[in-house]
């Protein structure tokens, strides 16, 4: 996977880590195909780069999404490869002011019921072409112990690990690999202002990239690679020391 030319699809493909995807991927030969919703960027990107393809989407859209993958099938149809990267953070606890009653579906809906939209959808397109296709579901160390803030965006992470097991049962005897990478803290916009030491997005995009080529099932990201270990050790040490992260 990854080894020869690919037609490759990555949600929020022009900040953060999905940039540093397309750039990396790119530069390697691929076919990229992007969505996300920042026209500017989109036009910086198309001028930037051959053989890249942008879509405009709002993913909290049920029937845009539709609409995209229907595109997709019909415009791309030797795509093999889904990373379903896009992904929004509110950071206020429920019971602060500024929380938004609002966000709660919002959050869901580009975190967890995109990703399990775009898969449905494309599925059936991987599994009738018959060559190796995967689909790449970008998650978070939260997913295995939630932060006391955020408590959405974990919830959606976790759901998305969690998704991303039962897919891989469901297509172990298919042509269809699901692979999920599990990030640390990563310097992109989501986090301006949080936290230290942050994994630059190059760095955690070069990873994901490695452990993709590597067939891995479950893509440990900078320190998140210690996370089974610690898990298997202290699970509660775990969940405190995220707790507060």
């Amino acid at each position: 996977m990854l080894n020869v030319p690919q037609t490759i699809l990555i949600t929020g493909g022009t900040s953060g880590v999905g940039l540093a995807l397309v750039n990396q991927l790119h530069d390697e030969g691929h076919n990229i195909v992007i969505v996300a919703r920042n026209v500017t960027k989109f036009k910086q990107l198309l001028h930037q780069y051959k053989n890249l393809n942008c879509y405009l989407c709002d993913l909290a859209s049920r029937q845009q999404v539709e609409t995209l993958c229907n595109d997709i099938i019909e415009n791309h149809p030797d795509i093999s490869i889904i990373i379903n990267n896009a992904g929004i953070q509110y950071t206020p606890c429920f019971v602060e002011d500024e929380f938004n009653f609002d966000s709660i579906e919002h959050e869901t809906r580009v975190n967890f019921l995109a990703p399990a939209w775009i898969t449905y959808l494309l599925l059936p397109a991987f599994i009738n072409n018959a060559s190796p296709s995967a689909i790449v579901n970008i998650s978070s160390g939260l997913a295995l112990a939630p932060k006391t803030h955020s408590a959405v965006y974990c919830a959606t992470k976790s759901a998305l690990h969690s998704l991303s097991q039962s897919l891989r049962y469901q297509l172990a005897e298919s042509n269809v690999r699901v692979m999920e990478a599990l990030l640390p803290l990563v310097d992109t916009p989501m986090t301006t202002g949080r936290g230290r030491n942050k994994l630059s997005p190059k760095e955690a995009a070069a990873q994901i990239i490695s452990g993709v080529k590597s067939e891995k099932n479950e893509i440990y990201v900078g320190k998140a690679r210690f996370l089974p270990l610690l898990m298997r050790i202290s699970p509660a040490l775990v969940k405190n020391m995220l707790r507060r992260s």
